[in-house]
């Protein structure tokens, strides 16, 4: 039987089928910036992928061109969501596509406006900004939604920074007043008690200035995230379908630009609502569980916005055949962005756990606890040695998985080149 294999280290390659490994296939690899985690773990695995449908976060496009060809070879549908350059993707993404409750509505908000609460004189955090920004964000964002329902259309986010763009305020009112007041009094005629207008209340009769301050924030939001190009991507004609993930072998590729953290919430979002998707799905099916496994892998997975829900979702990956790589800087960095609860629950539904080496003092003492091994022998831990957490194993350590030196990269490497000097060579 074909499966799966994942490569944790030199000499530690191992099927990921939970059914004979006895464990779940969720793994966490730890290490700082600049130490191979995407390549000896991630890139590894998937030269050995040739059962599940998978999902990459690339930097580079010569990756994506790179194993793009192996999975069409392998019979993989490849789909490209390009977050870097918009204009090269196959598939759009708009996170209205995914909004069903007011209670996601507001969450969707509150990813865009992301960002540091600001704080008061005293240095205390005062959420009071940021949260009433994300509520006059959704409020654009329910009323985008009743009035493509009043004209038989459908909603993009396009349309919501179309009405954010066109607010014009009244400077001769002695209460913040636009052009966009008679809209919501409209919206609540003919919808009373529409979430828009009780979001809108927010902004409405502040003074001046104040209002003032809580749109610049939106508006620092929307312009980060959503270029020309962005928007673009939100309204392309073919959207993604993550239903489709599992049901035919598909290799989703998710570029993004590691100069450009600014799009970090949306990818993010778009994370959330993938996970989301495949649950239901699976639910969906007697089973239980997706027709195709789907492995996701999550570089910098503590970085940009937090996952909605992601906690509650990797304790039920296995049962719906889902599983997830996590790449990460380091634990505190987990629990800066997760909270402390939430990022044991993540740790502890991870069976499998490589730990690269690095300089977080937290991280370091809990390795050092799980191998019972000086603290000082963690934290110089050779570079090209890592040390394999599989539960109901003991901790090995080993030379890190060489990535350059496997037969299918290597195979690969060697077509690309063959590619390129064809491409070289004058015409006869």
């Amino acid at each position: 039987m074909m499966t799966d294999q994942t490569c944790l280290a030199e000499g530690m390659v191992f099927p990921v089928d939970p059914g004979m490994t006895g464990i779940n296939s969720n793994e966490i690899v730890v290490g700082p910036t600049g130490c191979g985690k995407s390549f000896s773990n991630a890139y590894s695995r998937l030269l050995h992928t040739t059962c599940s449908s998978v999902v990459i976060p690339v930097a580079k496009r010569a990756i994506l061109d790179l194993f793009s060809g192996m999975f069409r070879e392998r019979g993989y549908r490849v789909a490209v969501m390009d977050f870097a350059h918009p204009e090269r993707c196959t598939l759009g993404y708009d996170p209205l596509d995914y909004i069903r409750t007011p209670e996601e509505l507001v969450q969707t908000a509150r990813n865009l406006i992301g960002g540091e609460p600001s704080r008061n004189r005293n240095g205390d955090i005062d959420p009071y900004w940021n949260d009433s920004a994300a509520s006059v964000l959704a409020a654009e964002i329910a009323l985008t939604f009743l009035m493509a329902r009043d004209s038989g259309k459908k909603p993009c986010f396009a349309d919501v920074i179309k009405l954010h763009r066109s607010i014009k305020v009244d400077r001769n009112k002695d209460l913040f007043a636009t052009n966009l007041d008679s809209l919501f009094d409209s919206a609540e005629k003919r919808h009373p008690g529409n979430q828009a207008v009780e979001l809108w209340k927010t902004i409405r009769d502040l003074s001046p200035r104040t209002a003032s301050c809580i749109f610049s924030i939106v508006n620092n939001a929307l312009d980060k995230i959503f270029s020309e190009n962005v928007l673009a991507m939100t309204k392309k004609d073919r959207r993604v379908n993550f239903r489709k993930l599992g049901e035919k072998k598909t290799a989703l590729f998710i570029v993004t630009s590691p100069m450009n953290r600014s799009l970090n919430n949306l990818v993010n979002m778009m994370y959330a609502d993938m996970f989301r998707v495949l649950f239901e799905t699976a639910e969906s099916r007697e089973s239980g569980a997706l027709r195709i496994p789907v492995h996701i892998i999550c570089d910098d997975f503590a970085c940009g916005s937090r996952i909605r829900d992601f906690e509650d979702y990797i304790s039920i990956f296995r049962a719906a055949g889902i599983s997830v790589t996590l790449l990460l800087q380091s634990e505190s960095q987990l629990s800066s962005m997760y909270g402390d609860s939430a990022a044991v629950t993540i740790i502890n539904n991870c069976d499998t756990y490589v730990y690269m080496g690095g300089m977080d003092i937290e991280t370091c003492e809990h390795i050092s606890r799980r191998m019972n091994k000086p603290l000082d022998k963690v934290m110089s831990l050779p570079l090209e040695q890592v040390v394999v957490f599989r539960r109901g194993s003991q901790p090995a350590v080993a030379r890190r998985y060489q990535t350059m030196e496997d037969p299918i990269y290597r195979e690969l490497l060697e077509k690309r080149r063959e590619q390129e000097e064809a491409q070289r060579e004058p015409a006869v």
